[in-house]
């Protein structure tokens, strides 16, 4: 299908620009490639130089929305997630909105376009679009923000059988203990030979300097001792981090005691690398969805996330939260000992840029409980297109 709808400029000399109504919407390959023109194009170095000088323009997109704000969509009752199609064509209507407003953003790249709390400038679209294009932590959240404002809108979600987090919820983890301090963990919890009040001794002298109270040997100990206790035990557990169990933020999310996975983007920094955990809060693991397993063995992956098999158990004690609602004595496992880590096998990606549209696609397949087989490399370069044109409307596809 070809639309009409002219918004291209002539340019000087004999060469016309590519239109709106020159691009074929039911091919996406075609969208994608005048995209990548529009955003990527280098020949347009010299006149976006000048332009940037000047002063940028910020125009309000559409704004975040809590989940008590969200309208239901009156859709039938056999509709839900379990019957999303992840292929399912791109409106025409989107595709052109889409198309214009990239086009817009090419002529005038001091345009600075607000979409919830992300201001995004030309090269926001232009890495999504991009093949192989590098995903960042503001991608990844306004998608997986549309994925649960989906959720709001189409279920009752009292009780749910998941959420996630953001991208900020792993790098406030990654500040509550270090891979080094983990290490040392580790290490010292093979040493079985010292008396145990040596150990508690050691334990709290060593990781004092870290700032954080007890090790997991000792954790062990005095949860149990202490289970029926309102006290803390010695670890100190960020606000922020509290806020994210307690359903308070990212928007649109859910309180953990009210689900039964979550799942949370995960930048592996030493790799550059995105992945996808979930934690589940019956079995006490955390589950790892790779696109890339050949880049990092499974011993290093464990070290770089040994941070938050600790860290979780301390943080649902802090709250109390195998005391208490559906989770009382629901768990598989002692949940007070580290979790354990393992990968799952999932789809490879074939190139070195797809990561982060691996680690959306996987989540958002897996809390619809729908087969991975669509998370392939060739399949990526029509996901991009669909998630920029659900950023640029403000709402994911329904089912």
């Amino acid at each position: 299908m070809l639309v009409g709808d002219d918004i291209g400029e002539s340019t000087e000399g004999t060469k016309v620009e590519v239109t709106v109504g020159d691009i074929d919407l039911d091919q996406p390959k075609a969208v994608l490639s005048q995209l990548n023109v529009w955003l990527n194009d280098e020949g347009q170095g010299v006149e976006r130089g000048v332009q940037l000088r000047k002063r940028k323009r910020i125009i309000p997109m559409w704004k975040i929305v809590e989940a008590s704000e969200v309208v239901k969509k009156n859709l039938p009752k056999t509709t839900g997630l379990r019957t999303l199609d992840p292929m399912k064509a791109i409106p025409h209507d989107d595709m052109v909105k889409l198309l214009k407003l990239c086009s817009e953003w090419r002529h005038n790249p001091n345009l600075v376009m607000q979409f919830g709390n992300v201001e995004a400038e030309i090269e926001f679209f232009a890495s999504l679009v991009k093949a192989d294009g590098w995903l960042k932590g503001d991608h990844i959240d306004l998608g997986l923000y549309l994925i649960r404002k989906r959720q709001q809108q189409l279920e009752e979600v009292e009780i749910s059988d998941w959420t996630t987090t953001d991208v900020f919820f792993m790098v406030c983890d990654a500040g509550c203990i270090g891979p080094k301090l983990f290490s040392f963990l580790i290490d010292w919890n093979r040493i079985s030979v010292l008396p145990g009040d040596f150990n508690s001794i050691l334990s709290r002298a060593v990781l004092h300097q870290y700032g954080i109270g007890l090790d997991q040997n000792h954790i062990h100990t005095c949860f149990v001792d202490n289970k029926r206790k309102k006290e803390q035990v010695g670890w100190k557990i960020r606000t922020s981090l509290v806020n994210v169990v307690n359903g308070k933020v990212p928007a649109c999310g859910l309180d953990w005691q009210n689900t039964y996975k979550v799942y949370v983007p995960c930048m592996l920094q030493k790799y550059k690398h995105w992945v996808a955990l979930e934690i589940d809060l019956i079995q006490c693991e955390i589950k790892v969805y790779d696109s890339m397993v050949s880049l990092i063995p499974d011993q290093s992956l464990k070290e770089e996330l040994g941070p938050l098999s600790i860290t979780i158990p301390n943080l649902l004690h802090t709250l109390d939260f195998y005391e208490e609602g559906v989770y009382a004595n629901e768990c598989t496992r002692d949940w007070w000992c580290p979790w354990p880590i393992h990968r799952v096998d999932v789809p490879q990606q074939a190139n070195q840029g797809d990561c982060g549209m691996f680690v959306l696609k996987y989540i958002e397949l897996l809390s619809a409980e729908i087969s991975l087989a669509t998370c392939t490399s060739q399949n990526m370069p029509f996901f991009r297109l669909k998630l920029a044109a659900e950023i640029a409307r403000g709402d994911a596809y329904m089912p």
